[in-house]
């Protein structure tokens, strides 16, 4: 069975990741092509060393972050990371991971859920996601109610030019 907790030093640790998995073989992404975002084929394979996962672990746990964890047995297999300082209205969703055994579960859609409740208790009206543009991430954050915003905030924009940006209302 799959608990959701806030993490905490009592369930998480540098080393927590480290057995997690992050792939995702991308088959297509969506590309800004004259005004509209067009699916276009764009094959590679998404993972992590065992470094970025050391990197990631120090930085959802960062006080920076609130952040919520997924645990089966004890392991780490999805999490949602939330800035802490909310950005005029809106409440960053800064990284959304499910392990990719476990995808296809659930586990993402309660993790969104639980980030929508905490944004709503921290007073934003929406979580902005700069939303990696894979057919499939996108495809996830539409299905929790997200959409494309019109006011992009320009330096997270800038940061990951392809990436799409998002909001969701809470």
């Amino acid at each position: 069975m799959i608990k959701i907790e806030l993490l905490s030093e009592k369930n998480f640790s540098i080393n927590s990741l480290d057995s997690y998995n992050r792939k995702q073989d991308v088959n297509k992404v969506y590309r800004r092509i004259d005004g509209e975002y067009i699916l276009i084929e764009c094959k590679y394979t998404e993972d992590w060393d065992l470094n970025k996962k050391r990197s990631v672990a120090k930085q959802i746990s960062s006080d920076e972050y609130i952040t919520y964890i997924a645990l089966e047995n004890d392991r780490v297999v999805g999490f949602i990371g939330l800035l802490k300082q909310l950005k005029g209205r809106y409440m960053i969703l800064d990284m959304m991971q499910v392990s990719s055994e476990c995808r296809g579960q659930g586990i993402g859609r309660r993790l969104f859920e639980v980030g929508k409740d905490e944004a709503r208790k921290n007073g934003a009206e929406a979580l902005y996601i700069s939303a990696c543009s894979s057919e499939e991430t996108i495809a996830f954050y539409r299905a929790m109610g997200s959409d494309l915003t019109v006011n992009p905030i320009k330096e997270i924009a800038e940061e990951e030019p392809f990436d799409l940006q998002m909001m969701c209302s809470v």
